[in-house]
């Protein structure tokens, strides 16, 4: 009789322990139940869609077929992971608007090594007090101080593109080099060029989409232990300590920099320590590489193709300049309105994040269909940037859809390439500076013009848009008259 009741107390904890994980997997259960009833593309088996990431069409999937194929919101599968994609501004704001709904997703944590634990990745509660102690550094007070050095990096792309021949030039590295030259100034407050291609923040290797599509290597106690965990980890070890060198560094750089701005906010919050800065370094200087460059090579190229709005541009700056060559102001970079709809243009068909993902914080309602708390919410701008309800023509080049009126009639989560509501890109103001100061100095020296044979470009998915065989264009000089020598400018 002992023996039976001792056998039947152990089937007590037993139920405890099964309601226990019932109740903590009640959200993920009914976000299952909720993505079995919606249309999706096929899946694979442990996998889900993951085998998507390396799809060659993926992109021309996302923006030509998506949303006809399956409407409005569906379901993707990334490993045994359910996700809701929404594709409509509306259905988008009810999540990227709310405060309740700034969460990002559990995968966020692979780019951790990467990109460090700054803005982008970090959880709700660092976010909100970082973005509270960082916002005054983006002031337009600030960035006006930052326009020279975006000068001198601009002039040396126009000298890299000297010379480009009848064959062109890919014009991917010289970009890339001079938003480095940027980012090293004005994030790290380093004016030492020779340093920038042995930079660690040059060398990373993003293994995001490898790891999802490997999920066995999803935990980290596993992945830390393979070759690849540990070069990721000797390469976020590199970038710790070549911040921590510039943080230690007594010589103080002759400009500003989001550096100092940041130790000085450091003294005055207590909760924003040295491996905050860190951190925050590491977001700016690698997610502003590869965004900001792929935004003004493929700008250029547009422009090169387009030559009517290339010449619009042109005429726009001569009237800002006239016969004048010094560089351009703040003042001179906010007058020019028609090389900005060129860029909000270019970033509509080719969004530099392809897509992005939230946590529900509370169950949203998108159709008939409840989404419920704790589900991952998968945003996909370079879908949204081509619904022809809201962009008529999506896939023609038409900067006019962003004059201001066409664009008071948009509704405002149609366009996402930086984000939108609460937790959008701290830097946004920064990058369409930066860009406009690069692509305007080239088209101050040069008509653009395509390079034969590659007229069209194949865009290929990636975390950041990336472009198969490079972005080529031919660069012929203006009259160059008067133009200062630019030769030391080139590495």
């Amino acid at each position: 009789m002992w023996e039976s009741v001792v056998s039947d107390f152990w089937i007590f904890p037993v139920i405890l322990v099964i309601i226990y994980g019932i109740w903590r997997l009640k959200n993920y259960l009914r976000a299952v139940k909720l993505v079995l009833t919606l249309n999706g593309p096929t899946i694979v088996p442990f996998l889900g869609n993951t085998g998507y990431l390396y799809d060659e069409e993926l992109l021309k999937t996302m923006s030509h077929v998506a949303y006809t194929t399956y409407g409005s919101f569906f379901r993707l599968w990334v490993t045994i992971f359910p996700f809701v994609v929404l594709l409509e501004p509306h259905d988008i704001q009810q999540v990227l608007g709310s405060p309740k709904h700034t969460d990002k997703v559990l995968f966020y944590k692979l780019l951790h090594n990467f990109l460090g634990k700054g803005l982008i990745t970090s959880d709700v509660s660092t976010w909100r007090s970082h973005r509270k102690i960082l916002q005054p550094i983006f002031h337009v007070n600030v960035l006006e101080q930052f326009v020279r050095t975006f000068n001198r990096s601009a002039k040396t792309l126009v000298k890299c593109l000297e010379g480009s021949g009848e064959l062109g030039v890919d014009i991917t590295r010289a970009v890339n080099d001079s938003v480095y030259e940027i980012l090293n100034e004005t994030v790290l407050g380093n004016t030492n060029k020779s340093e920038i291609s042995n930079s660690p923040f040059r060398k990373g290797q993003l293994l995001f989409s490898y790891r999802l599509t490997h999920p066995w290597l999803l935990p980290d106690w596993i992945y830390r232990r393979t070759s690849h965990g540990k070069r990721e980890q000797s390469h976020k070890d590199d970038l710790s300590l070549a911040c921590e060198k510039v943080l230690k560094s007594s010589e103080k750089s002759k400009s500003i920099s989001l550096l100092e701005l940041m130790i000085e906010a450091k003294g005055k919050h207590k909760d924003f320590s040295n491996e905050d800065v860190r951190n925050e370094c590491c977001t700016f200087m690698l997610a502003g590489q590869d965004s900001v460059g792929s935004a003004v090579a493929l700008t250029l190229f547009m422009l090169s193709k387009h030559k009517k709005w290339q010449e619009r541009c042109y005429q726009e700056l001569e009237t800002i300049f006239g016969g004048d060559r010094r560089d351009p102001g703040l003042a001179d970079l906010r007058e020019m309105r028609c090389l900005e709809m060129c860029v909000k243009e270019t970033l509509r068909m080719y969004p530099s994040v392809p897509f992005f993902a939230r946590t529900l914080g509370e169950d949203v309602k998108i159709g008939k269909k409840i989404i419920p708390k704790g589900c991952g919410v998968l945003i996909m701008p370079y879908s949204t940037h081509r619904l022809p309800h809201h962009y008529p023509n999506p896939h023609d080049f038409n900067p006019e859809r962003f004059n201001s009126e066409n664009s008071s009639q948009r509704h405002p989560y149609a366009y996402l390439p930086f984000s939108a509501g609460p937790r959008n890109c701290i830097g946004y103001k920064f990058a369409l500076l930066e860009m406009k100061s690069m692509i305007s100095a080239v088209l101050r020296r040069f008509h653009l013009d395509v390079a034969p044979g590659r007229e069209e470009i194949s865009p290929k998915f990636r975390v950041t848009v990336r472009v198969k065989g490079g972005v080529w264009i031919k660069a012929h000089p203006r009259d160059n008259s008067g133009e200062e020598n630019l030769e030391h400018y080139c590495r």
